[in-house]
């Protein structure tokens, strides 16, 4: 899931296709893309990756140099792939997208070479650039700007349920070793994400002729977000809580299993800090007609991370760990929706998909980062311990450009 101009969400030309259609064409938009958006995060290997790959019997080198090749691979293609979808078609690079997802699901099943799941990891991080902002393009150029806060909050809501979901089963699945049916199921997924994504609706904008000649140019996007503190201060707000949120998720279960729970417990307390997440959120469009956005988006950031810091300090007792870490995506429940409206708003809908792409990289930046980091550090200390350090350094980044994000305008 995904985090200017003071331009429309979409031109005169769209609202007149929009008005055409008929309240259903963006009823059916909507309803199709909650679906993608649930069946696309449904993923029983999600949470418990490192742990099936160790199980199959790769090393703990082949492993880090397969997550390597997914960042790295999803850094270097999530620009080009997003101007290509904003380009030629959206839907088209969904598509493709969906289709090497399903690659690197059947890579996972079948293959045993590490070489080639290196390759099958860089085939991943292809098809998550592709996915990435094309089909939510779709979706919010089908819908106006006052609808967009509810509707976040709706689709972080989907967003959670399918983790929430994967999760549960993952950890039964991790116990019993029956991986073969977790991944079964990931590939059905996968299918019929394909077969909503074909079903998907996509606007044609009345300036898409005239747009190979004028094209959307590197140089354009980087004067876009040049102009644009929002967009800066949305970019650098994601990656340096990539820089230490990523890992801690990545590292959840490995971190749970060091003080002694299991890997149901773990599916379990994720399970349960997603859902409790999503019904939080669902409470943000009623909040925020009674308080200044800014201020409770700058309250909730600030408490996440200090939330964070206390579930990764090492001597918070075990039991409180899963309260911290569900209460600490609470907090970041509550604000999301209004920080990622935010960024919507600023963002020019002729370049949608490359500035979402950006956001995408930024995040590829931050957890590439990191991993260079604990690989520094990995010597002298615990995963524990740098993640409490980056959590450090993330929050001197972090909190000036949240503040920087709620007191400006587009």
């Amino acid at each position: 899931m995904t985090d200017g101009s003071a331009l429309m969400l979409f031109q005169d030309s769209d609202f007149r296709l929009l008005t055409l259609g008929g309240r259903s064409m963006k009823n059916r938009t909507v309803l199709l893309y909650m679906t993608f958006v649930f069946l696309s995060n449904f993923s029983t290997i999600l949470f418990f990756l490192t742990v099936y790959l160790e199980f199959v019997g790769f090393s703990m080198v082949a492993i880090s140099s397969m997550m390597i090749a997914y960042q790295v691979s999803k850094f270097i293609l999530e620009v080009p792939t997003g101007y290509i979808a904003d380009r030629f078609g959206r839907k088209t690079s969904g598509l493709v997208g969906v289709v090497g997802m399903l690659g690197y699901y059947a890579a996972l099943l079948l293959v045993r070479s590490p070489l080639l799941l290196i390759g099958a990891f860089a085939l991943k991080g292809f098809a998550v650039a592709c996915v990435s902002g094309s089909i939510e393009a779709i979706y919010i150029d089908s819908v106006s700007q006052d609808q967009l806060v509810r509707l976040n909050v709706v689709e972080r809501f989907v967003f959670y349920a399918s983790y929430a979901l994967s999760a549960c089963v993952g950890g039964f699945i991790s116990s019993a070793g029956a991986y073969l049916i977790g991944l079964l199921a990931d590939i059905i997924a996968m299918v019929l994400t394909l077969v909503v994504v074909v079903c998907i609706p996509e606007m044609r904008r009345g300036d898409t002729t005239a747009t190979p000649k004028r094209g959307i140019s590197p140089k354009m996007i980087g004067a876009a977000i040049a102009r644009n503190g929002i967009l800066r201060s949305a970019f650098i707000m994601d990656c340096s809580q990539a820089f230490a949120f990523v890992a801690l998720e990545d590292f959840f279960s490995l971190l749970l299993a060091g003080r002694g729970m299991n890997a149901v417990a773990s599916g379990v307390i994720i399970a349960v800090q997603l859902l409790a997440s999503a019904s939080m959120g669902l409470i943000v469009p009623s909040v925020i007609a009674h308080v200044d956005k800014g201020r409770f988006a700058r309250i909730c950031g600030i408490v996440r991370l200090s939330l964070a810091a206390l579930f990764l300090i090492p001597f918070t007792p075990v039991y409180l760990l899963p309260v911290f870490y569900v209460l600490q995506t609470v907090a970041y429940s509550l604000f999301a929706p209004i920080k990622y409206s935010i960024f919507q708003n600023a963002v020019d809908s002729s370049m949608r998909c490359s500035l979402i792409s950006v956001q995408s990289q930024m995040v590829a930046v931050g957890a590439i980062l990191f991993y260079l980091f604990n690989a520094a550090l990995s010597s002298i200390a615990g995963i524990r311990v740098v993640l409490l350090v980056a959590l450090g350094i993330s929050s001197l980044v972090y909190i000036p450009a949240l503040f920087r994000l709620t007191s400006q305008r587009p």
